[in-house]
């Protein structure tokens, strides 16, 4: 993990590079009472959790969610989560306006407001956006904001990417946002599988791609399964269900992702032959029945109706299966068992996967507020609430973290896994249970639900199977190579040309594993990837790297 970490920190370092490269202008305060060389006007003793010396006023432009699920009475602005933190915080939050997370809803707005230049104090942005708010001197510096006001809990989230996450916010030497973090789990995908079947067939679990392939045949000769699972996204670089991303990195491809070459240059992982190795395999799959043809056009519903209904039973997907379509198929059918495997390995005998970006969306404050330092001691305040799933501030299950003042969740890099091993540590008594706390505690009361009945609650399923059989595989480090891409966010060229690039990507790929074009089709799209806006895309990423 701590090499895979090293190599985020170094593809920030670059994305920094290209982004700050054309802005001449230097943030320096500028207005009365702002962030004078990022300071501030500070006044309160420099405690993360200390209430402002006066009540302070935090207008904010805020991502709301669809269904926030409050109580009567209460509202995305005023409930249980944003009096408490005004309370002990004294500090009044009010939303200047807000959007719903709802499609690009949200984005939206944040658009139309940078078109404005009339931003609220607060709000959540993209890296684009955030860019843009450097480039037009429109936001603070928050640099010895940090320095003086993170919390040792949050500072410590954020050390938990070896410093990628604030490298991202980075322009100039000046931390000019406050980063998410979102967990590594997440975009790490695993082999499901259903136990009982495997058990009832004398089956061992796979390992290798031949092995899923000979489980798979097993599944569907004496089970009816509907064979390996897929699904119309063939490989997401984040959260893949159904998707061939883990088929293609048992081959060391990794298409969607920036990778370094053998002559350490960035390229990208979808024009690389390993990729042609891996669409044969498919193909081949697909001819031979063991891949339904169809899942090129079945819509994910669809395909959580195979599962549900026990109709499949083999298939790829992140940690966090139980909470969904998995607790369905175990409402429908008590004897299913589902699985997770690290699978397939490669010949190296670690499984490869691809990582996402811990990093995708920014706080940033408006040029000229007062108090900077409210904004982090909320988001202090956050965290810690984030992490005992508001115990002690709402009641159980009502938590919601998109119902606290600020739309940006902050997690543990490791987050998943690590709650999962503690509990784990709990249950094979190498560990106390009172040493438990927030959503560990949680999930340890309901290991202990469900093992006194088990799959009577289906919530305490969930949570124990989600965390304990999806998540702590995970933590296994030494059996996991794990591929960061040298860049994450989008050059000025990929801007304009990106959207072509990929649905020629999304379309070969796709007529090629279905047999609708030859194998060899795939020279030709690499050909045209390349002179459509590839190689300049591909320059302008090495160029990030000087």
């Amino acid at each position: 993990m701590k090499k895979t970490l090293g190599i985020l920190i170094v593809c920030a370092l670059m994305v920094l590079t290209a982004c700050s490269g054309n802005n001449e202008k230097t943030n320096n305060g500028g207005t009365s009472g702002g962030n004078s060389n990022g300071a501030g006007t500070v006044s309160e003793p420099a405690d993360p959790y200390a209430p402002m010396s006066e009540t302070v006023t935090i207008e904010i432009g805020k991502e709301a969610a669809v269904d926030p699920k409050l109580p009567d009475g209460s509202t995305i602005e005023d409930n249980e989560l944003t009096r408490y933190f005004g309370e002990k915080l004294n500090i009044k939050y009010t939303n200047a306006w807000q959007a719903t997370t709802s499609g690009d809803a949200y984005m939206q707005k944040v658009g139309l407001t940078l078109s404005t230049g009339d931003i609220p104090d607060v709000m959540t942005v993209d890296k684009q956006q955030l860019v843009q708010l450097v480039n037009a001197d429109l936001i603070e510096d928050l640099s010895s904001t940090y320095e003086s006001f993170v919390s040792p809990a949050l500072k410590a989230a954020y050390d938990s990417t070896d410093g990628y996450s604030l490298a991202s916010a980075t322009f100039d030497g000046k931390l000019m946002a406050f980063p998410n973090v979102s967990p590594g789990a997440d975009a790490q995908n695993l082999l499901w599988v259903r136990q009982d079947w495997l058990d009832e067939l004398g089956l061992e679990a796979p390992k290798t791609m031949d092995d899923i392939i000979n489980v798979t045949k097993a599944f569907m000769d004496k089970k009816g399964s509907a064979g390996l699972l897929g699904n119309q996204v063939i490989v997401n670089i984040g959260t893949s269900v159904f998707g061939f991303d883990s088929i293609f990195s048992a081959y060391n491809a990794y298409p969607q992702l920036w990778v370094e070459d053998a002559s350490g240059n960035a390229a990208y992982g979808s024009i690389q032959p390993e990729v042609k190795d891996a669409l044969a395999k498919l193909r081949g799959w697909v001819e031979e029945g063991l891949i339904d043809k169809e899942f090129a056009v079945k819509k994910s519903e669809q395909v959580n109706e195979l599962v549900v209904s026990g109709k499949a039973g083999i298939f790829f997907g992140p940690w966090w299966l139980p909470f969904g379509m998995l607790a369905d198929s175990v409402a429908q059918d008590s004897k299913a068992e589902w699985v997770s495997y690290l699978s397939p390995l490669s010949q190296e005998g670690k499984m490869n996967t691809h990582m996402g970006s811990p990093t995708t969306r920014y706080l940033v404050v408006k040029k000229g507020f007062k108090h900077p330092e409210a904004v982090l001691k909320t988001l202090n305040m956050q965290f810690d609430a984030d992490q005992l799933q508001g115990e002690g501030i709402v009641e159980k299950d009502d938590f919601n973290w998109m119902n606290m003042p600020f739309s940006l969740l902050v997690s543990n890099y490791d987050d998943k896994e690590k709650k999962a091993k503690l509990v784990q540590d709990v249950i094979d008594g190498n560990a106390a249970a009172d040493t438990l706390q927030g959503e560990a505690k949680q999930i340890y009361n309901s290991y202990l639900k469900d093992k006194e009945n088990p799959k009577k609650d289906l919530a305490a399923w969930s949570q124990r199977h989600a965390f304990l059989t999806g998540a702590l595989p995970l933590g296994k480090d030494d059996q996991i190579n794990r591929k960061v891409g040298v860049y994450y966010d989008q050059t000025d060229t990929m801007r304009t040309k990106w959207a072509n690039l990929r649905k020629l990507e999304d379309e070969t790929f796709l007529k090629i594993i279905m047999g609708n074009e030859p194998l060899d089709s795939f020279d030709g799209f690499v050909d045209k990837w390349k002179s459509q806006g590839g190689d300049q895309i591909t320059e302008e990423i090495a160029a990030a790297a000087k």
